[in-house]
């Protein structure tokens, strides 16, 4: 599934779904979500380089809908972009030698959660969110270097150079990562009102993936089991289609 059949889907969902319904129980907003990124794999733990945190960036909107004063559902359409450096050993022809691993991607997201919100006063409340995500992995570039070679990892490419002779080189490959896997995410955070149709949130945000990220086994490790992980902060601002008259019955009014 490309991008513009992701879009397609999603704006035609939400239009059909906002004619069926009444706007004034509907939110759009936009968000930022800088985080810590991680490949977590129990089976295989390299040396870590120096990383720079945070090592991931998104962005996108969100669409939520409220079923009652404390219960409700919220999807969206994100862009992220997200690093890992780090270190680990190979061997070559019976000797070791030391790889660093720059591994870059940006990824298209969907999440869809449920939401509960907790009154702690007026127009302030405690919110909780869980549900299911979605990644599809739009490209990737990682770099090995070690004391032999340099080699470049560009979706179905890749290329390089020889140290020994510095003869450059570049061959037809495959997609040595997913191009797409699914997985869990939920936030914990506040939500308050700046207006009467303006809300904003704040929340603390993790995704997993319950799906592999790599699509081969032996590439970076001997066993098909790596997960992305991400912990960060999730900014936001929300437009709520509501009126004067609905507004004092909103589900986010006390």
């Amino acid at each position: 599934m490309n991008l513009k059949k992701i879009i397609l889907i999603f704006i035609l969902g939400t239009s059909l779904t906002g004619n069926a319904q009444d706007l004034s129980d509907w939110q759009v907003g936009i968000n930022l979500n800088p985080f810590i990124f991680s490949r977590i794999n129990p089976d295989y733990k390299p040396q870590k380089a120096r990383q720079d945190f945070p090592n991931g960036f998104g962005f996108g909107l969100t669409i939520e809908k409220n079923w009652n004063e404390k219960w409700g559902v919220k999807t969206g359409f994100e862009y992220s972009k997200q690093n890992q450096k780090y270190d680990r050993f190979l061997y070559e022809s019976g000797s070791g030698y030391l790889n660093t691993i720059n591994a870059d991607f940006n990824y298209y997201k969907v999440p869809i959660t449920v939401q509960y919100f907790y009154p702690l006063k007026e127009n302030l409340y405690l919110t909780f969110n869980q549900g299911f995500q979605v990644t599809f992995l739009n490209t990737y570039k990682t770099i090995i270097d070690n004391e032999l070679r340099t080699e470049i990892f560009e979706g179905s490419i890749i290329y390089g150079y020889n140290k020994s002779n510095n003869v450059a080189f570049s061959n037809n490959y495959y997609w040595i990562y997913k191009k797409q896997t699914y997985g869990i995410t939920g936030s914990i955070g506040l939500k308050g009102f700046l207006s009467e149709k303006i809300s904003y949130s704040t929340n603390i945000r993790y995704q997993y993936d319950l799906t592999t990220s790599d699509s081969d086994k032996g590439f970076f490790s001997d066993n098909n089991n790596t997960k992305n992980f991400c912990l960060g902060l999730e900014l936001g601002l929300q437009y709520h289609f509501s009126i004067g008259a609905r507004f004092n019955s909103s589900p986010h009014r006390l």
